[in-house]
C-alpha cells in the first residue's frame, strides 16, 4: 500500500493565517500603548472610571 504525500498546499496557508493573526494582534497591543502613553493622566483617570461605571451597572 503506497503512502498518501503530505498536504502540502493547506498546511501554509494555516501557518501563514496564525502568523497573519499573530501580528495583526501584536499591531493593536503596540498601538494601544502608544495610545495610552499620549493621552494625559487626567483623560486616563476619567477613562478608568467610566469603566469601572459601566462594570457596576
Amino acid at each position: 500500500m503506497p503512502k498518501k504525500a503530505p498536504h502540502k498546499f493547506l498546511a501554509p496557508i494555516i501557518i501563514a493565517g496564525i502568523t497573519a493573526g499573530f501580528l495583526a494582534s501584536a499591531c493593536k497591543f503596540i498601538f494601544a500603548m502608544k495610545k495610552r502613553a499620549e493621552m494625559q493622566p487626567d483623560e486616563m483617570l476619567m477613562k478608568n472610571s467610566e469603566k469601572e461605571n459601566e462594570k457596576s451597572v
